[in-house]
C-alpha cells in the first residue's frame, strides 16, 4: 500500500512539473527539477518501500541520474548530478548498514520478475530520450551548416544583384587567376548616367536595371567555373574572361556592350542604357599583380568615360 501511494505521488509530481514547463515555457529549467525530485526524493523512498536491493529500483536511480546529462543548464545540471548520486549512495548506504530500513525484501522470483520489467522499461527510456537527444543534436547542427553556408554566400555576394563582391574578385583574382594569367582578361564596366536613373527614375528602376546588366554578365559568362563576375563599385561590375587570345575575349565585351545598349524596358521604354568599359590583358608583364591590374582596367574605364562613354578602351588604344 505505502508503495503504491509512493507511486502514485511521484506520477503526480512528474504531471505538475510538466504543466508547469507547458505554461511556462521554461522546458529545461522544469526538466532539470523533475530530475531532481525524482532521484533526490521519490526514487529513494521507492528503493526503501519496494525491495530495496532486491529489485530493479537501482537500474531506475541509475536511469534517473543519467538523464540529467541531458538538461541545458551548465552548473546547476552539475550541482544537481553530484547531488543526486550523494543521496542515492547514501541510500545504499544507510540500507546496508541498517537493513531493517527497507519495508519489504522480495523473493527470489520477484526479485528476477521485478529486474526484467525494469531492464526493459529502463532500456527503452535511455534508448528514446539518447535518440531524441541524438535527432535534436542532428537537427541543430544542420541548422547551423546552414546558416553558416548562408552566412558564407552573403560574404561572397552583392545583396542587390547576387553576383560576387570585391572582396571574393581579389581573392579569385590572386588564387585563381594569376597562377595562369595569360588565359585570363579582366573587362570592367560602368552603367553610363546611373545618378541620372537613380534621380529621374527611380532608385528601384535604377537598381532594375543594375540587376538586369548583371544577369546578362551572368548568361555570358561561362559554364567552366573559371570566369567571375562581380560587382565592384555603384554602377561598376568586373567580368574576370578566360579566352584563348586577347581579341577574342576583347569581341566578347563589345558584345556585352551592345547587348546592353539594345536593352529594353517596358515601365520606362525611352530609356537606353549604355556602359563605358576598360579592357585589360592579365598576362601583361607590366601588371604585376591583381591589384595593379584592377587599377590598370579602372584607369581605362575612366578614360571611356572621358571620351564620351558608351566605348571600350583597351591597353591596344596607348
Amino acid at each position: 500500500m505505502t508503495a503504491s501511494l509512493c507511486s502514485i505521488g511521484c506520477a503526480a509530481v512528474c504531471l505538475v512539473v510538466a504543466l508547469v514547463a507547458v505554461r511556462t515555457s521554461l522546458y529545461d529549467q522544469c526538466y532539470l527539477v523533475l530530475c531532481c525530485v525524482l532521484t533526490c526524493f521519490m526514487l529513494p523512498l521507492l528503493f526503501l518501500f519496494c525491495g530495496g536491493i532486491t529489485s530493479g529500483m537501482p537500474l531506475y536511480c541509475i536511469t534517473a541520474t543519467a538523464l540529467l546529462a541531458y538538461a541545458k543548464r551548465g552548473y546547476p545540471k552539475l550541482i544537481a548530478f553530484l547531488v543526486s548520486v550523494a543521496v542515492q549512495v547514501t541510500t545504499l548506504v544507510v540500507t546496508w548498514r541498517q537493513p531493517e530500513l527497507v519495508f519489504m525484501e522480495l523473493n527470489r522470483d520477484d526479485s528476477y520478475l521485478d529486474i526484467l520489467v525494469t531492464v526493459i522499461l529502463t532500456s527503452i527510456t535511455l534508448f528514446a530520450v539518447g535518440a531524441v537527444a541524438m535527432r535534436s543534436y542532428a537537427v541543430e547542427r544542420e541548422s547551423k551548416e546552414e546558416l553558416l553556408a548562408k552566412l558564407d554566400y552573403l560574404s561572397m555576394r552583392d545583396p542587390l544583384t547576387e553576383v560576387y563582391n570585391r572582396r571574393y574578385l581579389m581573392t579569385f583574382l590572386e588564387n585563381e587567376v594569376w597562377r595562369r594569367r595569360d588565359s585570363y582578361f579582366l573587362f570592367m564596366l560602368d552603367l553610363d548616367g546611373l545618378e541620372h536613373l537613380n534621380y529621374g527614375y527611380g532608385h528601384a528602376f535604377g537598381d532594375r536595371a543594375l540587376c538586369a546588366v548583371a544577369q546578362l554578365l551572368m548568361q555570358k559568362k561561362s559554364s567552366s567555373g573559371k570566369e567571375c563576375v562581380a560587382r565592384c563599385g555603384s554602377g561598376s561590375f568586373v567580368f574576370v574572361m578566360e579566352d584563348s587570345s586577347e581579341g577574342e575575349a576583347l569581341a566578347r565585351g563589345e558584345q556585352i556592350r551592345r547587348d546592353v545598349e539594345n536593352m529594353r524596358f517596358e515601365e520606362n521604354s525611352m530609356v537606353h542604357l549604355t556602359i563605358s568599359a576598360g579592357f585589360v590583358t592579365c598576362g601583361n608583364r607590366s601588371l604585376l599583380n591583381a591589384k595593379l591590374a584592377l587599377d590598370k582596367v579602372m584607369e581605362l574605364l575612366q578614360v571611356a568615360k572621358s571620351l564620351g562613354k558608351n566605348q571600350i578602351r583597351s591597353m591596344m588604344d596607348g
